[in-house]
């Protein structure tokens, strides 16, 4: 395939850093497709909510997937706040993962940022493609790093994705710089059956010549596919827009991925800000209406003893406040510090299963952290081991989590409904509850993988 062609309708001008921008990334998974994106949140945009030491600025961001018809089939909203000082930085920005699945079809992905406190307000539309039949790979993934999660790291940081045992680190508009001039790539190939594929990396300047070609590299794939991950040093290549196409097979069977990246001089920063991570206040309960302070109290039944949450619904909005207060000051662990470790571990983990796990749309869906996934989520943090597996022959997709630093503990929970509502059918944890036929509802091939697994 000529290079030339392969760059048709690939954007070769940056967007200005100053506004928020989005774009999303397709894999294959069966009928259905993965779509993971990531919207960038300029903090320049951002007026500070409070100033000084322990000021800082806050954003809202409301995601919405509909389809040709006009017809929302996700949606969802979370916030962000990030230290006063950083809407002064120049560059400083935070990037926003999220994901969602599709079915062939034609979508549109729309993105609000809205400042908390000028409520100035930007949106970006980003439109999307459920792949009809199994493509020769997915689209090609560029990111800043890409990292394996160790039995003591396997939680996202900011601008992360999570791929497998993969984290991912990326960005819209990704720029490289000077001394941070490795790019890394990550591409899914999918096969009928197992292979050894060979694939090489061509970075290409935007008069369409190619600069920087890596030999060809050879790699194991299995029976319905397997992945690219790797990265190429680019440290010397000047300022301005570039593409790396990653070539995967050999004549006719040879299928190309494209994507687009900057290379900035040194007084460009890096658009992941370390300021992304959200920042807990000193006390979430401050100033929050009963409404917010009972949504603080629902998920408590996770964590909390016999009895010990029964006379909540009775009590004042000020009761509510104390009881709150007083819950999470019993399980702090550090009393003489101004953070509850556990008090915010615990939030974190809610925030991360609705971001996750959220089932259905509209007035009837499910918070995340009320799924079976959630909950385990929150009881027991990230799994040390996931395992999923997409529909397969008579098996509906199903995951299995496995447990391994403080307790062996397996999970395993199958799509019912094939549309992304997971419900647990088997743990060896004295906490849940294990169907008696569970086994029926999976094929021998899989009870047996998850026996080994």
């Amino acid at each position: 395939m000529v290079l030339s062609t392969i760059l048709a309708g690939v954007p070769q001008q940056p967007v200005p850093e100053g506004r928020v921008i989005g774009d999303v990334t397709r894999f294959f998974r069966g009928d259905r497709t993965l779509v993971d994106g990531f919207v960038r949140v300029p903090h320049r945009m951002l007026s500070g909510v409070t100033s000084g030491v322990g000021g800082f600025a806050a954003y809202r961001v409301d995601l919405r997937v509909t389809d040709e018809h006009g017809t929302t089939l996700a949606q969802d909203t979370w916030t962000r706040r990030v230290p006063a000082g950083a809407t002064a930085t120049p560059g400083a920005a935070s990037v926003e993962p999220f994901t969602f699945a599709v079915a062939p079809g034609k979508y549109d992905v729309q993105i609000a940022v809205q400042d908390s406190a000028s409520g100035t307000r930007e949106t970006v539309d980003l439109p999307v493609a459920g792949f009809g039949a199994r493509p020769g790979a997915s689209d090609l993934l560029l990111a800043y790093g890409i990292r394996h999660a160790g039995s003591g790291d396997t939680s996202t940081a900011a601008g992360e994705l999570r791929k497998g045992d993969l984290l991912i680190a990326s960005a819209p508009d990704l720029a490289l710089t000077p001394d941070g001039s490795v790019l890394w790539y990550y591409c899914e190939v999918y096969r009928d059956s197992a292979a050894t594929v060979p694939w090489l990396v061509r970075v290409i300047g935007a008069d369409g010549r190619t600069l920087v070609a890596t030999p060809a590299t050879r790699s194991a794939v299995g029976a319905g596919g397997g992945r690219i991950a790797a990265s190429i040093d680019l440290a010397g290549l000047p300022p301005g827009t570039y593409s790396l196409a990653l070539a995967m097979g050999a004549g006719s069977d040879t299928v190309t991925r494209v994507g687009t990246f900057r290379m900035t001089g040194f007084e460009t920063g890096r658009l992941v800000a370390d300021a992304a991570e959200p920042l807990p206040p000193p006390d979430v309960f401050s100033d929050a209406p009963e409404a917010r302070l009972d949504s603080l109290f629902a998920p408590l039944v996770y964590v909390a003893e016999r009895n010990e949450l029964q006379v909540y619904p009775g009590l004042t909005v000020q009761g509510k406040l104390r009881f709150l207060r007083e819950f999470w000051r019993r399980r702090d662990p550090s009393p003489n510090t101004p953070v509850n470790e556990t008090e915010v571990a615990f939030y974190e983990r809610i925030t991360l299963a609705d971001r996750r796990f959220r089932e259905g749309g509209g007035g009837s869906a499910v918070p995340g952290w009320r799924t079976d996934r959630g909950r385990v989520l929150i009881r027991y943090g990230e799994p040390d081991d996931v395992r999923r597996e997409p529909q397969s022959g008579p098996d509906r997709p199903w995951e299995a989590w496995k447990y391994t630093r403080e307790r062996n503990l397996k999970f395993v929970f199958l799509d019912m409904t094939r549309l992304g509502h997971y419900s647990l059918i088997y743990s060896n944890d004295r906490l849940e509850r294990t169907p008696g036929d569970w086994a029926s509802f999976l094929s021998p091939d899989a009870l047996r993988e998850i026996a080994t697994f």
